[in-house]
């Protein structure tokens, strides 16, 4: 498997030691020890815990009168999804961008109290401005701001630079979405896909063969969503309406 580089893990070095150390320890320990081998300040070593566990990089675990700390495996997510049978489970292959569009509507049933998951793998840079209509990527857009659906979305790095090529009303269009980012170097996320996770629905786009693959079921939903999970605790969180302002008044300058 290969190692996971500060950047992708987006940890300042205090946070990757004290993570080490936790990783290596068997059982969960004290602050004191803690930081007894990190060499750091017990208050130092106090908030990096506190961030960790705030990125579920870590478990606080109760002990006698006090609490302890351990390194959380991610792998255990997984393994407590749901396994219910697949009797239920409903499969489609969709040709075209006008059916793909289409199936794209799915998406803005949901409501404000729902929360899509996106991963846009490095490969979609490549096709995803030609292939899909602007005009309804901004209806689109517009759609999800008006009825407040939260997105949370991985991308690779590469993707950021696709908004350098859309004229200014097309990454307004982007803007003050209910959006939360984190991004991937591009190593990690090579692969041509744009993938959607909602409800108990699953759409894997590859806009070079203009195909998706519509998956509906709980247990393979539940599995998309653990790894996306996973994922996200080793990405770099980033406030993408920011961003794009900075970019527009780039842009006009």
């Amino acid at each position: 498997m290969r190692r996971i580089t500060l950047e992708a893990l987006g940890l300042s070095k205090k946070e990757h030691i004290v993570l080490n150390i936790l990783q290596q320890l068997t059982m969960p320990y004290k602050i004191s020890r803690i930081a007894k081998q990190a060499e750091l300040a017990q208050s130092t070593t106090s908030f990096i815990l506190r961030k960790l566990e705030q990125r579920k990089l870590v478990n606080k675990v109760k002990y006698c009168n006090h609490f302890r700390w351990k390194y959380r495996k991610n792998l255990d997510i997984i393994e407590n999804c749901s396994l219910e049978s697949f009797q239920n489970s409903f499969i489609n292959v969709i040709s075209g961008m006008s059916e793909i569009t289409k199936t794209f509507m799915k998406i803005l049933d949901l409501t404000s109290s729902e929360r899509l998951l996106s991963i846009q793998g490095a490969g979609i840079s490549k096709n995803i401005l030609k292939k899909i209509d602007a005009k309804f990527l901004s209806f689109f857009h517009n759609t999800v701001k008006k009825r407040k659906i939260i997105i949370e979305g991985i991308i690779a790095k590469s993707v950021l630079s696709l908004f350098d090529k859309m004229p200014i009303w097309q990454i307004s269009t982007h803007i003050d979405r209910l959006t939360i980012v984190y991004v991937l170097p591009d190593e990690f996320m090579d692969f041509p896909l744009d993938i959607f996770i909602f409800r108990d629905d699953i759409l894997l786009v590859d806009y070079e063969t203009e195909r998706l693959v519509h998956i509906q079921d709980s247990a393979l939903s539940q599995t998309f969503k653990a790894l996306f999970l996973i994922a996200k605790e080793y990405s770099k969180k980033i406030d993408l309406n920011l961003f794009l302002k900075n970019l527009i008044n780039k842009k006009t300058q």
